[in-house]
């Protein structure tokens, strides 16, 4: 598994767009969440989409069985729950702030206008098939790259080395157990990742990076 394939990931909105037209954007009415907060409601209507200005959150689908899948993590300058508000359809996850949040509302109406306005809808269909894309990477493969594969995903979005999550958190993304997950970390050693019941921290960001081109670099 590459580096590449791991951590590439799909532009976010803002970088598609001209500077001033995500601005527009990022200027509607504009809501704080703290860690933990639902942002968004699997199964809610369309009625908006968010523009993430600041924070981090995960977007977990409830299953029918009752088990949640922890999809995907995602950063500053995404655009959440537009699907569906583009297809008129329920939304197919929640979405949850991991840490302190700050989000603009956009209503459904005012983003249809945006799409057409900048010709994104190609775009934001690209953007779907690469968000599927970094899902299913995140499934296939050793654990060991895939938390590292996580991890330097984490610090990419954030810009920040230290996140607010569980390594039952962790191994929901991975779909592996949580002992999986612990046993990976101190694999890594202390000196590498630390971690605690509520924290994860990267000491070393370029041993993460070896290791998705090498499994044996512990």
């Amino acid at each position: 598994m590459s580096e590449e394939s791991c951590i590439s990931s799909a532009r976010v909105l803002r970088e598609l767009v001209p500077a001033p037209a995500w601005e527009g954007l990022a200027g509607f009415p504009r809501r704080r969440h703290e860690a933990g907060a639902l942002l968004l409601r699997q199964g809610g209507a369309g009625s908006h989409v968010l523009a993430l200005i600041q924070g981090i959150v995960k977007v977990v689908r409830g299953d029918l069985d009752g088990k949640d899948r922890l999809l995907a993590f995602r950063g500053p300058g995404e655009v959440l729950g537009e699907m569906a508000v583009q297809d008129g359809g329920v939304r197919l996850a929640h979405v949850q702030a991991v840490s302190k949040c700050e989000v603009a509302v956009i209503p459904a109406s005012a983003f249809q206008g945006f799409v057409k306005q900048h010709g994104l809808a190609d775009q934001l269909f690209l953007h779907a098939l690469s968000r599927l894309r970094e899902q299913t990477q995140a499934c296939e493969g050793e654990t060991d790259q895939r938390l590292a594969a996580t991890l330097l995903r984490l610090i990419e979005i954030s810009g920040s080395r230290t996140f607010s999550l569980t390594r039952e958190e962790l191994a929901q993304h991975l779909g592996v157990s949580r002992n999986s997950v612990t046993k990976a970390l101190e694999r890594l050693g202390p000196h590498r990742v630390r971690f605690g019941r509520t924290y994860i921290e990267v000491l070393d960001k370029m041993h993460l990076r070896r290791l998705l081109n090498s499994p044996d670099s512990f």
